[in-house]
Parts: C-alpha cells; structure tokens; sequence
C-alpha cells in the first residue's frame, strides 16, 4: 500500500500537534475522500515518518440512508445524521463498551466538535472487514470511525502507551 497520500497531511497535523501539545510520536489519518472498501485509515509513526498500518475504516452512513451502504462518505457534526464528522479529534479514553475496546474522541475543531455528545467513538466492529473488499463498500457505521476486531486490537496495543494522540478526518480537495 502507498502511503505517500497520507505523508503531506502527517507533515501538517505533526505541526499542528507540536504546536498544541498534542502527542509528537503518533496520530491516526483518515482519509474519508477515498472509497470505503479500501484501506484508509492510517496509524502514522512521526518518527519513521511513515504509516505503521493502514486499515479499511468503516464512516456514517447517514440516518436517512442506513439501510442503503454507500461507498463515499459525507459527513456532519449534528447528532442524529449518523454521519461521520470530519476534523481533528483527540483520542480520549478507552474503555470496553458494546463493540468491545473503543476510545472516546473529543472533537478539536467546529466541524467536529459535537463528538462526545453524539457517542462518536474509536471502535473495532465485526461487519468492518480486515482486508480491502474494492469494489464493494464497507458497511456504515452511525459516524464512528470504526475498524475490523483485529485492526481495533493492533491500534488499541499502541493507543493504550500513548496520550493526547490526535485523530484527524479529512477529506482530500
């Protein structure tokens, strides 16, 4: 997998990052312009400057249009649409909920800053697959960036030794 699309937006959060205090070694890419069944979302090493692991990453489906999965996302800060917001978001705490382990996020900017009270969480969920399905979707989640069972366990492993890691959702111009 090329990572090269994720390396400019790493450059611009680590900056965003040092400059905030926010966590300088790792962060979290999601790219929500590309398609879902593919792999989009990025634990990013600073360090290395490179993408540790890039997983197929589950967004809203949107409350009008759950039953209907859709390969692109749109996204809102407003609760009830069941889309995903886009935004830097900081990583808050872990805890074991309905899908398992998951991470309260804490929206950083006015298009996300609704997170925590819209219940938008990090989460592994079983219908989020661990491979590319290209071209098929991945199925929607109700806004949560959510991973497949084994892609949660390998974030959740770097997540638990970190803090103030940063989560940014974007999309590409």
């Amino acid at each position: 997998m090329n990572a090269e699309r994720f390396r400019l937006r790493a450059a611009e959060l680590a900056e965003y990052c040092r400059e905030h205090g926010y966590n300088t070694r790792i962060a979290l890419l999601w790219d929500l312009s590309r398609h879902s069944g593919r792999r989009r979302l990025a634990l990013w090493n600073f360090d290395e400057d490179r993408a540790e692991h890039i997983f197929v990453a589950s967004h809203g489906s949107g409350s009008r249009r759950a039953h209907v999965p859709s390969a692109y996302a749109r996204s809102s800060n407003v609760d009830g649409s069941h889309l995903s917001s886009q935004g830097r978001a900081l990583i808050g705490e872990r805890y074991e909920g309905r899908y398992g382990t998951a991470y309260r996020l804490d929206g950083l900017d006015d298009t996300d800053s609704a997170l925590r009270a819209r219940c938008v969480v990090l989460h592994g969920w079983r219908y989020t697959p661990s491979f590319a399905v290209w071209p098929l979707p991945a199925v929607g989640s109700w806004g949560c960036p959510a991973v497949s069972r084994h892609a949660m366990t390998i974030l959740d492993r770097r997540l638990r030794d970190e803090s103030k890691v940063v989560l940014w959702a974007y999309f590409r111009p």
